[in-house]
């Protein structure tokens, strides 16, 4: 067993190597531009995905298509037959951020849906409430919250249909639907259904070059987020399932994932960030102090974070990095209230701020967003390819700390 381990492991770390390779050529050549990338804007579910997605919904949108793409989506993506409604489609009416109402203290009424389209009732087609989920987990109630309102307003099952939009069409939680839920909802995807829709969508507007281009950009940007890595793992998984053996093996290492990823963070990880640590005492002059936390898990996913403290003259701040879903999963930063001294002036210095994050927080880069699987790879292979001094990841990491000092200088 252990000779086809050691084998299996080989391959795929040759396998990988290559397309590292292939990725890095193909950036070159400039086929990873992509203005939403370019933007930030890529994991954001209302300022571009929602956003994207109604105003080509919109029969009044600007793309100036009229009902065209909503009748591409509703014939091929909910396989709804269209036969004498055009024109009634035409005076839909679609919002984003739907305002229903102030939540109730039960928690089982109102809310804001993503995207409402509103169809005239005389076109026998259905009303479309959209809960876009590209990142954000499921809220409490959400969908049976949307179900009651539709109710409410449309009178009948038959005049609306709720859609459930995932990266991949999974099941919404019990959490969103409430344990008891007797109401019917429809899963779709951005792998499988959104992103061919855009490509008829960009076959349809052939004769307008700027809405052509720009589906063509959005459809490239949930291809990097969904099909590219899954085809690209494919290669992995067929030199993995080539031989009993390895499949055996790869079973038995998939079955310490957790185990691995703590070992990966709390090893090279860790090393790096204790570095980064001396990097910027030495930079500073000051007192600073690395903290990480105990690694957590929920539902088989793993949760962790680190701090800075930085002090000087007697006062405090806490430069803190926490993901914001389970699995290691979007990972931001900020000055955290909690740890940081109250009698520092309150100046947001990163893009957002709340109540708990006072002097701001916000996303890290794209390419160090996520610790899990590829990305966990691709992190420690620069770390492993590079003296921390020069790697990217750790100068991301040490500017944050000296941005941090602006609210220690004042």
């Amino acid at each position: 067993m252990e000779k086809y381990m050691q084998t299996l492991l080989k391959k795929i770390g040759e396998i990988q190597k290559k397309q590292t390779i292939k990725q890095t050529e193909g950036s070159r050549r400039g086929e990873n531009f992509n203005v939403f990338n370019v933007l930030g804007l890529w994991s954001e579910e209302v300022k571009l995905h929602s956003a994207m997605l109604a105003e080509l919904l919109n029969p009044e949108g600007s793309h100036g298509c009229g009902e065209a793409f909503l009748k591409i989506f509703i014939e091929k993506v909910l396989k709804i037959e269209i036969i004498d409604a055009t024109n009634l489609l035409s005076k839909s009416v679609t919002t984003t951020e739907y305002y229903i109402s102030r939540i109730n203290n039960e928690g089982t009424e109102g809310g804001r849906i993503d995207i409402l389209i509103d169809i005239p009732r005389e076109s026998g087609i259905p009303s479309l409430i959209i809960e876009n989920k590209i990142y954000a987990g499921d809220q409490s109630n959400q969908l049976l919250r949307y179900y009651k309102f539709a109710k409410t307003k449309y009178h009948s099952s038959e005049n609306f249909k709720i859609l459930y939009l995932t990266l991949w069409g999974s099941c919404a939680s019990t959490i969103s639907t409430g344990k008891d839920f007797s109401f019917d909802y429809t899963r779709i995807s951005y792998a499988k259904n959104i992103i061919k829709w855009l490509e008829q969508c960009a076959s349809f507007a052939y004769d307008k070059p700027k809405v052509r281009e720009t589906i063509i950009q959005y459809k490239h940007l949930l291809t990097q987020i969904t099909e590219y890595s899954m085809n690209e793992n494919n290669k992995i998984v067929e030199e993995i399932a080539s031989q009993d053996e390895y499949l055996k093996n790869a079973i038995l290492i998939c079955s310490y994932q957790n185990d691995i990823i703590k070992k990966a963070i709390s090893g090279p990880i860790t090393k790096a960030l204790e570095y980064i640590k001396e990097m910027a005492k030495e930079k500073t002059k000051l007192e600073i102090k690395f903290m990480s936390n105990e690694f957590n898990e929920k539902g088989g996913k793993l949760d962790w974070g680190f701090s800075y403290f930085i002090t000087k003259n007697q006062k405090t701040i806490r430069l803190c990095y926490i993901f914001d879903n389970w699995g290691l999963i979007n990972l931001y930063y900020g000055i955290l209230k909690d740890g940081t001294s109250h009698d520092i002036a309150v100046k947001p210095i990163f893009k957002y701020s709340n109540e708990n994050w006072p002097w701001g927080w916000d996303w890290v880069l794209d390419k160090y967003n996520n610790w899990s699987g590829e990305s966990l790879y691709n992190i420690i292979d620069e770390l492993s390819n590079s003296t921390y001094d020069s790697s990217p990841f750790c100068k991301t990491i040490l500017d944050s700390i000296l941005n941090s000092l602006q609210l220690l200088n004042e």
